[in-house]
């Protein structure tokens, strides 16, 4: 089963006229989260809602199911029973030609914002509004997972991008004036490819303070560690964005 995760963002400008964005996460199996955002004229946000689920249904895999999560209750009027506010008829009727070309199979289902991949679809339907998208969001991109036990010199890194996986138990050196929390990022960043972004969970609020700022190690030699794998990532292209 696939899903899409979908929210917009919408402003009426001076003149009447209204402008919004779109954001949407889509997640299929075996795949990484697929983030996709784009700026519309609309009418109103409840449009701007539905031009969201419009792109799901473009960007989903031809022939399979797709449940939309939604917190708009006008949006699953649309989708589930094919009525809803008569603005909204044409894009309606477009949503639903649309599916039935693909042969998906379309449903929507409510979720509240809270939720993470609904929070990030927020935040993307914000920026393309705004006009202020961050490009590095663009980027292909691979989820990074870290996990370390205090009382064990080893850290298990896991990388996982489309179409491949990569997992490895990484020595931590206890004598190293690094610490080992910010070993283990260094370790995970060496996976990195050329132009992506990694989305690394679970890094110690050391490690994430050292990268986004060495010169906060206390000791030369970590500081100039740090600085150097800081360079050479801004070489690469790499970004790295920290989740929880």
């Amino acid at each position: 089963m696939n899903h899409a995760f979908v929210d917009a963002s919408w402003q009426e400008q001076p003149d009447g006229s209204g402008v919004g964005g779109w954001g949407l996460v889509l997640l299929t199996p075996g795949q990484l989260p697929a983030r996709h955002q784009g700026q519309l004229e609309a009418p109103d946000n409840n449009a701007a809602e539905l031009r969201a689920v419009l792109e799901a249904v473009r960007a989903a895999p031809a022939g399979e199911a797709l449940t939309v999560h939604t917190d708009n209750q006008a949006v699953i009027a649309c989708v589930a029973r094919g009525r809803g506010p008569a603005l909204l008829s044409e894009l309606t009727q477009e949503v639903q030609e649309e599916a039935g070309q693909r042969r998906v199979d379309l449903r929507a289902v409510y979720a509240p914002r809270t939720r993470r991949h609904m929070l990030t679809a927020h935040n993307l339907a914000n920026e393309a509004r705004e006009g202020s998208a961050v490009s590095a969001r663009l980027l292909p991109h691979a989820d990074v997972l870290i996990e370390q036990k205090p009382a064990l010199p080893e850290a298990r890194v896991s990388l996982r991008r489309s179409g491949e996986r990569v997992s490895a138990l990484i020595p931590l050196d206890p004598l190293s004036e690094v610490p080992p929390s910010a070993q283990a990022l260094l370790a995970a960043l060496t996976l990195a490819q050329p132009g992506e972004r990694l989305v690394v969970r679970r890094a110690s609020k050391v490690a994430q303070a050292l990268w986004q700022r060495p010169e906060r190690a206390l000791l030369p030699a970590a500081h100039a560690r740090l600085s150097q794998a800081r360079a050479q990532a801004d070489a690469q292209g790499v970004e790295v964005e920290f989740l929880g």
